[in-house]
């Protein structure tokens, strides 16, 4: 099924000795992003054979809907923290469902 949904997937790799604390602050943005009135699925997921890195899958109705996400107090707490948590810098997609 095509959607015309906004559709991002972020990938995540977490320094080693910051796993748990990454993982804690994806869930708690999981959840408060998954309340959002635009945000149609928003998916957390580890690596099985990599437990350091994590994929996001969010869904949003709009573009400007998901930009509207970065002024939100919580994501930007996330992003001053990500510099500690992370190993690399993130990457981001956004895709179309063919």
């Amino acid at each position: 099924m095509v959607t015309s949904l906004y559709i991002v997937i972020a990938l995540l790799v977490a320094k080693p000795d910051k796993v748990a604390e990454l993982k804690h602050e994806l869930m708690i943005v999981r959840d408060l992003s998954s309340q959002e009135s635009t945000c149609r699925d928003y998916r957390v997921h580890q690596d099985l054979n990599n437990p350091a890195q994590f994929v996001l899958y969010e869904a949003w109705e709009s573009k400007e809907a998901h930009a509207l996400q970065f002024t939100k107090p919580y994501i930007l707490e996330l992003g001053g923290k990500l510099g500690d948590l992370l190993a690399q810098p993130y990457q981001v997609m956004f895709v179309n469902e063919i």
